[in-house]
């Protein structure tokens, strides 16, 4: 289901549970459209997320870890001028909408206790977040600016009056009887007639139109799953068991938990692309251009095979030299190979002989091209590969990983070095540590200089080293020279799930000693080559990369 009105309505009791009475200690907008706010609830730290993501936006507690940007943006730092170490009073909905406001207090600097009051409203691409002052109901800032001539109906600038959008003529409805299902036809009447009702919901309602009242009061004590819908295949994210999904249904201990579950992937892939657009564009037009490249190479080497044609026209002209009259065309002569009569054409302003030495010429051309031509040819070939590998492994790494991948075009020349933004470097750590369920150590690495030291460098020549077959992805080392067989499975596992075959099943990894793989001079970051491996089929599995994570 979509964070609907009435997924709204659950989280809200959820962050009034959590969060209220917390104070703000910290305030972080990673990115351009979500904020993180960490509160001191409970004698605990927890994350606020509010997301106005134009796909993804949400209001949830969260664990994922977040890096601040090197630069605040200005929405931020109005934040912390004016809320840090706000105490948050508590959190409501704006009726059965998705409009969430959060109620803080906070003192200036003279001690004097202001209410402020943060609104997220999570309506698709329109999604914004504000801080207003509540005293005189001015907006101080917001996440998204509009300009006037973009939106007529309110002002979205600083110190404009901040204005609900358009009010929808419908009925709330936690404040509705059973009555008012009663009669209704169809899933689209539910939406017509109740605010805040999604497709999924409102499907589920008239399913079970004679019991939707309790369906409804089901939402204030949610039993969060995600599960795939019958009628489309789809992951969805539930408050409440629904009747209409799979069996697969996974039960969360919070909406929370859920929706970090559900987004985990969705939301990694989004923020990387925010963060590396430019530089993906880039490969990608240099991707496009060596495809094209790779094209022309095999037309040309095609017509390389045309060479021995060219090669025995000139041996017959020069064996039936004689016969060849000046002036001529062409000329029918017998190939003394296959007894088989060749015609071959002439350039009668030629002497005999020079019609030879020309189809010697065009052979000796041809073949003299051909070691350019392969050679050519496995360098863009070696190039396609390289960049499909870094693309791919923008689809499964860490948002934490990123800046490796970059250090690493960086090295290799394609994209050019920023200048240093006084940020202090992180100690570098080679790959990823996990343990298997028997406890031995594994390695991954997270882009393709980190596979070459992990594989090249930092393994022994009898540890067992492991990449899913013909697929890009990271390299694995399992730290054994006889790792047991559900050793082997789990890092195949593993290797699997940090590889562009992540959505796959029965995906093949191939596993062997370390002993067996080199790399070829010259060869690009991450391209090794290896003999006698073994290969194994497994399916990924995120639970069990959670599971195993040191």
């Amino acid at each position: 289901m979509s964070f609907d009105g009435m997924f709204t309505h659950a989280m809200v009791n959820e962050l009034n549970q959590n969060l209220t009475g917390g104070r703000i200690a910290k305030i972080q907008q990673p990115f351009a459209n979500e904020l993180i706010l960490t509160i001191r609830s409970n004698r605990k730290n927890q994350q606020l997320l509010l997301s106005a993501h134009p796909s993804y936006a949400r209001v949830q507690i969260t664990k994922q870890p977040f890096e601040n940007p090197a630069k605040p943006a200005t929405f931020v730092m109005s934040l912390r001028k004016y809320i840090t170490s706000a105490i948050v009073q508590g959190f409501h909905q704006l009726n059965n909408d998705r409009i969430v406001m959060i109620e803080l207090s906070a003192k200036n600097e003279l001690g004097d206790i202001h209410e402020y009051t943060l609104i997220i409203e999570i309506m698709s691409r329109h999604s914004n977040i504000f801080l207003i002052n509540k005293e005189t109901g001015k907006i101080i800032d917001l996440i998204k600016r509009v300009s006037p001539e973009n939106n007529s109906f309110r002002g979205l600038l600083p110190n404009d009056d901040y204005k609900l959008p358009p009010k929808q003529d419908k009925m709330n409805p936690f404040e509705a009887s059973q009555k008012e299902f009663d009669g209704l036809e169809s899933a689209g009447d539910i939406r017509q007639k109740f605010e805040g009702i999604g497709i999924d919901t409102s499907d589920e309602l008239f399913a079970r139109l004679d019991e939707a009242h309790n369906i409804i009061l089901s939402y204030d004590s949610p039993t969060p799953n995600a599960a795939h819908l019958i009628k489309n295949g789809k992951l969805g994210f539930f408050p409440i068991p629904f009747s209409k999904t799979t069996k697969d249904s996974k039960n969360y201990s919070s909406l929370s938990e859920l929706l970090d579950n559900y987004y985990l992937d969705r939301a990694r892939v989004d923020r990387i692309e925010q963060q590396t657009k430019s530089i993906t564009h880039r490969l990608s037009i240099i991707l496009k251009k060596d495809k094209s490249k790779v094209k022309k190479l095999n037309k040309q080497l095609k017509q390389t095979e045309i060479m021995d044609k060219y090669n025995l026209y000139g041996e017959l002209l020069t064996t039936y030299m004689s016969k060849i009259q000046r002036g001529s065309k062409s000329i029918k002569l017998t190939n003394y190979y296959n007894n088989e009569e060749v015609e071959i054409k002439l350039n009668p302003e030629y002497s005999p002989s020079d019609n030879a030495q020309s189809y010697y010429k065009k052979y000796r051309k041809l073949q003299n091209s051909i070691p350019h031509i392969k050679e050519q040819l496995e360098i863009t070939n070696n190039e396609i590969n390289y960049l499909e590998s870094v693309l791919a492994s923008l689809e499964y790494v860490d948002i934490e990983d990123v800046d490796g991948i970059i250090e690493e075009l960086i090295e290799s020349g394609y994209i050019k070095k920023k200048r240093k933004n006084g940020r202090k470097k992180r100690k570098k750590t080679v790959g990823e540590k996990f343990v298997t369920t028997n406890g031995i150590e594994m390695v991954v690495g997270k882009n393709n200089i980190e596979n070459d030291k992990l594989t090249m460098k930092l393994a022994q020549k009898n540890h067992y080293w492991l990449h899913v077959k013909d697929i890009p992805g990271s390299h694995v080392i399992l730290k054994d020279s006889d790792p047991d067989e559900e050793s082997i499975v789990e890092a195949a596992k593993i290797a699997a799930y940090y590889s562009k075959a992540r959505d796959s099943d029965k995906v093949p990894v191939d596993y062997v000693q370390v002993r067996n793989i080199r790399k070829p001079n010259g060869a690009k970051p991450g391209f090794v080559i290896f003999e006698g491996q073994k290969t194994i089929l497994v399916d990924p599995d995120r639970d069990l990369v959670a599971k195993l994570k040191e």
